[in-house]
């Protein structure tokens, strides 16, 4: 009988063991880390403690996941009652700058609205195709994460620009009709590089933008 015809055998009696279970005393297996010899039991019980771990490992992970969805939910949950009060860009600015404040930990933050807005005292920028000054943040249609040309820090950020590390780029857009029309921009400073580092996902980002957007878009006259 070879190993093939034993393991057949064995996985079509179940009660095998049952039947003879003085096997069991004599079987002897190395163990899976040092490599000593020890019974079945112990194995298998060494199995069953690290099978233990790793479903514990997995269990604090799904624990740990839908704390941060709360928070996101919570976070998102005041942007959008914040937003409903708001009754001028002004208010949306105040709007902002409390929930860079209260909900991420970033140095510094800047909100460009592109156009005209004589009464309004938000920040405002007119685009042009050849512009020197936002080429980079005012081309993403998406959410970025990284860093942008030093003469466009510089342009966002002043005297503080040598301070970041890294930002979020979040665009302002109209959607409306499937054509995009470019509102306006955030963009989140950090001080260190890896706080908005090109490997981190933007889905939340996305999802404040798009929330963002559609404030903006009620206030814009």
């Amino acid at each position: 009988m070879n190993e093939e015809e034993v393991v057949q055998y064995l996985s079509t009696s179940a009660d095998f063991f049952v039947r003879h279970a003085d096997l069991l005393e004599s079987l002897t297996l190395p163990h899976p880390v040092n490599g000593k010899v020890i019974s079945l039991l112990e194995y298998q019980v060494d199995l069953l403690r690290k099978s233990t771990a790793d479903y514990r490992g997995q269990f604090e992970r799904l624990v740990e996941v839908a704390r941060e969805n709360e928070a996101i939910m919570q976070k998102s949950q005041r942007l959008v009652l914040a937003g409903l009060t708001c009754c001028s860009l002004d208010d949306l600015a105040v709007v902002i700058d409390d929930m860079v404040r209260d909900d991420f930990d970033v140095s510094h933050h800047a909100l460009i609205l592109y156009g005209e807005f004589p009464n309004s005292a938000v920040r405002t920028h007119t685009l042009r195709e050849d512009d020197l000054f936002l080429s980079h943040a005012a081309g993403f249609t998406e959410c970025f994460c990284g860093q942008l040309p030093a003469n466009e820090m510089r342009f966002i950020f002043s005297e503080n620009a040598d301070a970041i590390g890294s930002v979020a780029v979040l665009p302002l857009l109209s959607r409306e009709g499937g054509d995009i029309r470019k509102c306006g921009v955030l963009i989140l400073g950090a001080k260190s590089q890896s706080a908005f580092g090109k490997e981190k996902g933007t889905m939340f980002l996305q999802y404040l933008a798009d929330l963002l957007s559609a404030i903006l878009l009620r206030l814009l006259p």
